[in-house]
């Protein structure tokens, strides 16, 4: 099934892309489809909400870094909507593009050549609040030199207590990210599980734990470690004033992720991580 609506946003500012993603809006019309954009010189009819961009359209594509596509993709899956990375930042993890590919890849979103990749996400709730996130959710201290001490259990089964910076969650997307950085394994993301660890832990004995994707966990911070900070994928979006334990688990949404042909994922992991340290 071909695309008739396609949303177009730019996640990164620069002078030097714009050439780039207007000419993705030419090919977009010149295909057949319509063009929403946040970004009005994009756009077919005026500049729309980025929310009601993402509500509208039948696909994405996010011209950005990783972060970008991280932020519209949350969204994104409220409304069931597919999306394709072309990358413009750094890093580019997510992305299924560069600039060079973005011309073939509008033609192959516009006539339906593409397949769908669900990605699980997480959500925290603390106190009637709930955050949701693609990479991570992470609790800490709100001061950064400070550490939290909390309990972790994992469907009310204690697992352990810990002394760290923080303790992360995160999903299979999110393991070449913070969780990398942390210690955490390289998990394929077609693996549904989640893993938690205790960031730069003051223990011998605390490693990561992967779960089942259908299990609950619960943080509960000491009453001498708050305030604390909830962040969903590197954003602090709750901030804990009383001792009452966070549960993380899977989202009843999952994101969906345009590929275009077949990924060779330990290709990727070696050229994006492997070969960028060695530059």
């Amino acid at each position: 099934m071909g695309i008739k609506k396609l949303g177009l946003l730019q996640g990164v500012r620069r002078v030097t892309i714009s050439p780039a993603i207007r000419r993705a809006a030419q090919l977009i019309r010149q295909c057949g489809a319509q063009v929403l954009s946040d970004c009005a010189e994009l756009a077919d009819e005026d500049a729309l909400p980025r929310e009601e961009v993402i509500a509208r359209s039948d696909a994405l594509i996010v011209c950005g870094g990783d972060g970008s596509i991280l932020s519209v993709a949350r969204c994104a899956a409220s409304y069931g909507v597919p999306v394709l990375g072309a990358n413009f930042g750094q890093l580019g993890f997510l992305s299924e593009v560069d600039a060079t590919g973005l011309e073939q890849a509008v033609s192959r979103l516009v006539h339906g050549d593409f397949t769908i990749e669900k990605r699980l996400m997480l959500r925290a709730q603390w106190q009637g609040q709930q955050v949701t996130a693609l990479n991570d959710i992470v609790v800490r201290r709100e001061s950064s030199l400070a550490v939290v001490r909390a309990d972790v259990s994992v469907d009310e089964l204690l697992l352990d207590h810990y002394v760290a910076d923080g303790i992360l969650v995160s999903t299979p997307t999110g393991a070449s990210a913070y969780a990398l950085s942390c210690g955490g394994p390289i998990v394929h993301p077609q693996l549904e599980c989640l893993s938690m660890m205790a960031i730069c832990p003051h223990s011998l004995r605390a490693r990561p734990v992967l779960l089942a994707p259908g299990q609950r966990i619960s943080v509960s911070v000491a009453s001498r470690s708050l305030p604390a900070i909830i962040c969903a994928d590197g954003q602090a979006l709750i901030h804990m004033n009383a001792a009452e334990p966070v549960c993380i688990e899977r989202a009843p949404l999952d994101a969906q992720l345009i590929r275009l042909g077949n990924r060779d994922f330990f290709s990727m992991v070696h050229a994006k991580l492997v070969d960028r340290t060695q530059r």
